[in-house]
């Protein structure tokens, strides 16, 4: 994921300064020299300010970040051209899918082939959720162990590809939620140039666009070097940001899914327990989809405390759980696996991404931006002077 320099629109802007600013302006007066001074250094301090919050960066970041989800979903819909039957290998062995199962139904407009290894029933694929509940109900699923096994690869089935559209689903919202993150960036990135463009403006009336000292240019140039290593950092820290929300979303989701889990244990109309095993697979499949986002975020980093068999097992028991309920052994299985899962996430990756966050990529950042701001700080006050010494 790309970052940029925060100052590529003062660099460039240099060379259009006029050519006689330092003379008009002691042809002004003591007075106006000292309100011109005085702008400049409340504009850098905005600059400086702004300039520590790398929206350039970030915006690179999010905009690489947009085209990466977008690449993901086009493969889920079978966009990028291949059939949806040939699904990308990870579909099945990677984690996660989403929220929303309620609204699995407004799904069925999208221009999806679901394969003949995949049941090839299209009837599978526009399934709407209530539908789905409506038969398990008729067929006496949740209460009846001997009817539950039965139909359970039919009821997996199901499933399967109702999580599936999900996945399509969720994919589509974190889109929208990262071009509104984008749209935020831009505006910042917007104002920060805008805010430069004034910046140059002021220093070309007074000093006519040459370094005044040769302690100016100095300090001018370790400032440039600065601002790109924090910028780099910061085009860093958006990528750790997107994959550090994601996680805690994918912890808090898996936390109520457990909960509605246990409940089911204490309900004894059938239909009242279905929908609380749905809204828990619901819940469980936004878990796995913002675990498989937040990795997708940060690829290069492997997240602990997860590993790739328990997110199977994880996926597995969502996958069967309609027809799991009615069998004592199995859903005791089922809650073993969901806490397990449900503690490594909340309890270990989130707490060793946060902490591995804070003590290298933060720090660093931390450092890289004390010294841009002590640089521009000498570097607005040695121009105080000068610039107040050229109006005299």
């Amino acid at each position: 994921m790309g970052c940029g320099s925060s100052m590529e629109t003062q660099s460039s802007a240099r060379g259009q300064w006029p050519p006689n600013g330092a003379l008009r302006l002691q042809e002004n007066g003591g007075a106006k020299v000292t309100n011109i001074v005085q702008q400049y250094v409340r504009l850098d301090e905005r600059i400086s300010k702004l300039e520590g919050t790398c929206p350039g960066p970030r915006m690179a970041t999010a905009e690489a970040w947009i085209e990466h989800l977008q690449a993901k979903r086009d493969v889920m819909l079978g966009l990028d051209g291949m059939q949806h039957s040939a699904r990308p290998a990870t579909a099945q062995s990677q984690p996660n899918r989403l929220r929303g199962e309620a609204e699995a139904h407004q799904l069925s407009s999208y221009p999806l082939t679901l394969g003949s290894e995949r049941v090839g029933n299209e009837i599978v694929a526009n399934t709407p959720t209530k539908d789905l509940a409506q038969l398990a109900h008729n067929l006496g699923v949740i209460g009846d162990p001997r009817k539950a096994s039965m139909h359970e690869d039919f009821f997996a089935n199901l499933s399967e590809s109702a999580l599936y559209l999900l996945s399509i689903r969720y994919y589509g919202e974190l889109l929208d939620h990262t071009k509104q993150r984008l749209k935020a960036l831009t505006a910042s990135y917007a104002e920060l140039n805008d805010l430069y463009v004034n910046q140059d403006g002021i220093i070309a009336y007074i000093s006519g666009g040459t370094y005044m000292t040769r302690l100016e240019e100095s300090i001018d140039e370790q400032l440039e070097v600065a601002r790109d290593t924090r910028d780099k950092l910061g085009s860093a820290l958006e990528q750790w940001r997107i994959c550090g929300l994601l996680l805690r979303a994918a912890a808090n989701s898996s936390t109520q899914a457990l909960k509605q889990w246990r409940q089911l244990n204490r309900i004894i109309d059938p239909k009242q327990k279905l929908q609380v095993a749905l809204d828990c697979r619901s819940l469980l499949h936004a878990s796995l989809t913002s675990l498989e986002a937040a990795q997708l975020a940060l690829p290069h980093v492997e997240l602990k405390y997860m590993s790739n068999r328990q997110v199977l097992a994880v996926n597995h028991c969502n996958t069967y759980m309609i027809t799991d309920i009615a069998n004592a052994a199995r859903y005791e299985h089922t809650t073993r696996v969901f806490t397990s899962y449900e503690v490594n996430i909340h309890s270990k990756t989130c707490t060793w991404l946060y902490d591995t966050f804070n003590k290298t990529l933060r720090s660093d950042f931390d450092k890289a931006e004390e010294t841009v701001r002590r640089l521009a700080r000498t570097l607005r006050q040695h121009r105080e002077e000068t610039f107040s010494a050229a109006g005299k």
